[in-house]
C-alpha cells in the first residue's frame, strides 16, 4: 500500500486505495490516523514545489535533542522570528545565537459524507489548501526576518510607489562592494511590473516582451513572491545568510474532536528562522 501512496496521485491504483483509506477512516481511530499518514507525503510536496524559504536561509534539520544554537561574528547583530511571528535582534558583542523554533499549523475538516463515498478529489483540494497554508506562513516569517534584519546602511529609499533602476542597481552595488554576488532580488508582482518601464538593453527588453518575466537583472535572478512587502525589495547574496532550524518536519495527526458532520486533521511543522549576516543583505524601500 505505501508503495502505490508513493506513485502518481492521479492513477488508478492511487486513487483506489486513497478512497478505501477515506471509508476507513469513519469505522476507527486507526483509520483516520492511517489516512493522515496517506496525506502526509503530499501536503509536504505542494509545500516544497512553491516555497522560498530554504532558496533564502539554509535549512538545518536538527538532530534529536540538538539546540539550534549558530555562530556569528560579534559585530553584527542576529535577527529571529519568536512564537508569536515578532522579529527580534540580538546585542552587538555575541559569538553565537540560538534560533527559537516554533510550530506552524493547519487544521483542515472535512465533511464525514466526503470520506464514505470516498470522494477522492475533495480530499486532494484538503491537501493543497492545507499545504498552501502552511507555505505562506513559512515563508512570510522568512521574509518578516530578512526584512527585519537589513541594517540602515544597507537601505536605498525611493520618494514614491515606483521602483526604479537606479535604486535597484545602487542597493545591488552595496552587496557587491563587499565582493559578493547577488544571488536573488526578491519582491511582489506589483514591483516586478514596474520594470516593464525601464530603459532596458534590447536582449531583456524583448524576453520580458515575450515571456512577460525577466530572469536575471544583473547578477541576481529576480525572485516574485506574495509573502514580500509591497513597499520593498530585498537584495539577497550568494553566500548563507541565515538559517532555517528544522525541528520536526511535516506531521499529520487526526484531531481529537470531531462534530457530528465533520473531522480533522492537525497539519504541522517545527521550524524557526534566523538571520547571521545582517550586514550581507540590502534593501530598496519606496516611501510613497
Amino acid at each position: 500500500m505505501n508503495e502505490i501512496l508513493s506513485q502518481n496521485g492521479t492513477s488508478q491504483k492511487f486513487m483506489t486505495v486513497m478512497g478505501q483509506l477515506m471509508r476507513q477512516a469513519l469505522d476507527s481511530p486507526e483509520g483516520l490516523r492511517s489516512l493522515a499518514a496517506a496525506i502526509a507525503k503530499p501536503i509536504e510536496e505542494i509545500i516544497k514545489t512553491k516555497e522560498i524559504s530554504s532558496l533564502l536561509l539554509t535549512e538545518h534539520v536538527l538532530p534529536k535533542g540538538e539546540r539550534p544554537v549558530y555562530q556569528k561574528r560579534d559585530e553584527v547583530r542576529a535577527h529571529w522570528i519568536s512564537k508569536d511571528g515578532a522579529a527580534h535582534m540580538q546585542e552587538i558583542g555575541e559569538k553565537e545565537v540560538e534560533f527559537p523554533t516554533h510550530r506552524i499549523s493547519s487544521t483542515p475538516m472535512v465533511d464525514i459524507a466526503v470520506l464514505r463515498h470516498g470522494n477522492v478529489g475533495t480530499l486532494m483540494d484538503l491537501q493543497n489548501e492545507a499545504g498552501e497554508t502552511i507555505r505562506k506562513k513559512i515563508d512570510k516569517r522568512t521574509i518578516d526576518v530578512i526584512s527585519s534584519a537589513v541594517p540602515a546602511e544597507n537601505i536605498v529609499e525611493v520618494a514614491g510607489n515606483t521602483l526604479t533602476q537606479e535604486a535597484l542597481v545602487e542597493a545591488m552595488s552595496i552587496i557587491e562592494d563587499k565582493e559578493v554576488a547577488i544571488k536573488y532580488i526578491v519582491m511582489r508582482g506589483r514591483r516586478f511590473a514596474d520594470l516593464k518601464g525601464w530603459d532596458m538593453d534590447p536582449l531583456t527588453r524583448n524576453e520580458l516582451r515575450q515571456k512577460g518575466v525577466i530572469k536575471n537583472f544583473g547578477t541576481g535572478s529576480v525572485l516574485t513572491t506574495s509573502a514580500a512587502k509591497p513597499q520593498e525589495v530585498l537584495i539577497v547574496p550568494d553566500v548563507e545568510i541565515g538559517k532555517l532550524p528544522i525541528r520536526e518536519k511535516l506531521m499529520v495527526d487526526p484531531l481529537e474532536f470531531k462534530t457530528e458532520f465533520r473531522v480533522g486533521w492537525l497539519v504541522w511543522k517545527e521550524l524557526g528562522h534566523g538571520i547571521t549576516r545582517p550586514d550581507l543583505i540590502a534593501k530598496v524601500r519606496l516611501t510613497g
